[in-house]
């Protein structure tokens, strides 16, 4: 057995970025997230600075997060057919030309429904790059390794939401939204680039012969996908009530450090979590994490009158959120069928897309009818959806299986 393989605890993440191609094509992936992170928050500002309403930027958003939803394993299952680097790059060009005709028409004030077109062309232009990093890991890295692979993965996303927001923001304060869009989306075609040319770490292309023209995602990572809708819902109640909670504490600008706590939390979470070694199964991990989030988070209406104590709280979830996201991630990867390998690790991430909205919708209407900690109940109650519909499914599964 490799000295590699038999690492352990922190030291195991500096074996695997030690692995040939690794740290090259991690940095990538980072650069390449920043569309991903940063493009609805930088229409919202786009919009919101043209239009005056940050109820139309919202309208203009959520066809983007539609489109990325959608388009994200079809996207990730072409990269498993014809090969990463040729997606990826037909996939940023048209990225750039959506994202492109969106700000003109936006800075021309052209009418309001070609926004809508041009937010979901954005959207469905958008790759999940975030799979095709994760799919280069499942071949790199053995599967002793695996684990800590997939959670450094977990830590550059949250570098992305931790950097990425507070930076694109302060770009479009001090020059222009349309700047800091554009900025966004050069890092992402640098970095798309950049992955792209590292073909020695590229997955083998499984090839057209015998798969259908539509696909359908595998049975085994349907309970897991399902339960990630609930998930990001928990991301946009939070998003969403932490804003409103700020404003109506009278220091609206305590969201951002509301969101970089939580983000950080899963940071520090997925660094333990990847770090340990566990005897239950990723699925179980899933499973269990997600009750004890839903408990932790009945904490956050409780602890909303002392800033202290909230961001405790918050910092907590976190804690608890990150095995989550990460044994969720472990079961797609385990679950992927030969040569199918990054379109199976798009759904987990295009359903918490999916989800996001869903969340922001219920927890603002509750923010607006009885205040911020109803809404703040709203991100316990998505945790708990989380992990039925998981564990719903699952038995499901198995009950077929049998």
């Amino acid at each position: 057995m490799s000295v590699a393989a038999e690492a352990t605890g922190i030291r195991a993440y500096g074996q695997v970025l030690r692995l040939p191609g690794a740290r090259a094509f991690v940095a990538a992936g980072i650069l390449a997230r920043f569309p991903r992170a940063t493009l609805s928050l930088g229409i919202i500002l786009l919009v919101s600075a043209a239009t005056g309403s940050f109820g139309a930027a919202g309208v203009v958003v959520a066809p983007l997060v539609v489109g990325m939803a959608v388009a994200a394993p079809l996207w990730s299952s072409r990269m498993d057919r014809h090969g990463q680097a040729r997606v990826i790059l037909i996939s940023l060009g048209c990225l750039v030309l959506s994202a492109s005709a969106l700000l003109a028409l936006v800075l021309t004030a052209a009418p309001f429904w070609t926004w809508l077109i041009a937010a979901f062309a954005s959207g469905a232009s958008t790759p999940d790059l975030t799979s095709a990093v994760r799919a280069r890991w499942t071949v790199l890295a053995p599967e002793s390794q695996r684990t800590h692979a997939l959670a450094l993965e977990t830590i550059g996303d949250q570098m992305v939401f931790i950097s990425g927001p507070p930076v694109i923001t302060a770009v479009a304060a001090a020059l222009d939204p349309a700047v800091a869009m554009l900025g966004s989306l050069a890092l992402g075609v640098v970095g798309g680039v950049w992955l792209a040319s590292q073909r020695r770490t590229e997955p083998a292309r499984s090839g057209t012969v015998g798969r259908p023209r539509f696909v359908l995602p595998p049975a085994g990572v349907v309970p897991v996908a399902l339960a990630c809708i609930a998930l990001g819902g928990v991301f946009g109640a939070f998003d969403v009530t932490l804003v409103g909670w700020a404003e109506v504490d009278g220091r609206p600008w305590l969201a951002g450090p509301a969101f970089s706590a939580l983000a950080l939390a899963i940071a520090v979470g997925s660094v333990v979590t990847g770090a340990r070694a566990w005897t239950l199964s990723p699925i179980a991990r899933f499973i269990g994490f997600g009750a004890a989030a839903a408990v932790v988070a009945l904490a956050l209406p409780v602890t909303q009158g002392s800033v202290p104590v909230l961001f405790i709280a918050i910092l907590a979830l976190g804690l608890m959120i990150s095995p989550v996201m990460l044994s969720g991630i472990l079961v797609a990867s385990a679950r992927a069928p030969e040569g199918r390998v990054t379109e199976t690790l798009a759904y987990p991430t295009a359903a918490m897309s999916l989800g996001v909205p869903i969340g922001g919708v219920i927890a603002g209407s509750a923010l607006d009818a009885t205040g911020p900690a109803a809404a703040l109940v709203t991100i316990a109650v998505a945790l708990a959806c989380t992990t039925a519909i998981a564990a719903a499914g699952e038995a499901l599964l198995r009950a077929v299986r049998r």
